[in-house]
């Protein structure tokens, strides 16, 4: 990682760079989906800006003046924890997990998909255990996994 690292909230100019890296990263973590199981982009977007933006608390990792990772928290579940594809395998996504878990020393709680196998392993290394599983809603109906870590599920 280039650069010193830095996660704070989310700045109202910062909207449109924070939706794009998001975007950019869940659609290259998604490639395994068919194409009737994915969103429109701009719906998936105007989802990031009108919703995630405005309910969650929403972090992002800047490094070298450009955001490289978005994190959204929603009470005490990783709503979104995203690293541009570009930027990943760099201890991004390890910082932002990091300091999602100093925000909530209690306990976190996530959803991935099972097949989303780079995910899983990444959670896993960093302490989180896989429970129960379901299925995410239309459209994808893809097989999901929840997971915790610490003491509050």
């Amino acid at each position: 990682m280039a650069g010193i690292l830095d996660i704070r909230r989310l700045a109202p100019g910062e909207l449109a760079e924070a939706t794009d890296v998001w975007y950019r990263s869940l659609a290259a973590s998604i490639a395994y989906m068919r194409p009737e199981q994915r969103r429109r982009e701009e719906d998936d977007k105007g989802f990031f800006r009108e919703v995630v933006a405005v309910t969650r608390e929403v972090w992002v990792a800047v490094a070298d003046g450009r955001i490289v990772g978005v994190l959204a928290l929603e009470g005490s579940e990783v709503d979104r924890l995203y690293v541009a594809p570009e930027a990943q395998a760099r201890g991004i996504g390890t910082a932002l997990l990091e300091h999602a878990k100093s925000l909530r020393p209690r306990g976190l709680t996530l959803v991935t998909h099972q097949r989303n196998v780079s995910a899983r392993r990444f959670y896993e290394r960093h302490g989180f255990e896989a429970g129960k599983v379901g299925l995410s809603p239309p459209p994808e109906n893809e097989p999901d996994v929840w997971y915790t870590w610490g003491g509050e599920t």
